[in-house]
């Protein structure tokens, strides 16, 4: 078993504090307790031990709780670039054009489909060769 260093230690305090005040900005919204642990991913116990520092969240739930709540805790010698965006899939083509130029007739919706819990795929059809 691993012994808990003084910046581990003080580590769960700064996430007890800030998962505390994300969990107050949630009910001043109005979310209920289980909305707010989903936006994470965990489970109550999950986020009791957090309170009670007892455990230390995944990059995953810290990257979340960023993400939905606005928490930002430095991680050791990470800081905060765990937040950071996802390099781009080189598979994939990014196409820029101006909005203004395309009709809703040359857009037609292919696919849309589920892809793991939390993400959906999109396939579109845009017609380029008529003009808007």
């Amino acid at each position: 078993m691993s012994r808990s260093t003084p910046e581990d230690e003080a580590f769960k305090r700064k996430v007890a504090e800030e998962f505390g005040r994300a969990r107050e900005r949630a009910e001043q919204q109005e979310w209920s307790f289980e909305d707010f642990l989903a936006t994470l991913g965990i489970t109550r116990a999950a986020f009791h031990k957090y309170m009670a520092q007892k455990a230390i969240p995944s990059l995953r739930v810290l990257h979340r709780a960023w993400r939905y709540w606005g928490v930002q805790l430095a991680y050791g010698d990470l800081g905060d670039r765990y937040i950071k965006a996802k390099k781009k899939d080189p598979r994939q083509m990014e196409l820029q054009f101006p909005l203004g130029d395309i009709s809703k007739e040359q857009v037609e919706v292919k696919r849309f489909s589920p892809k793991g819990e939390t993400a959906v795929e999109l396939l579109l059809r845009i017609d380029l060769s008529k003009s808007a």
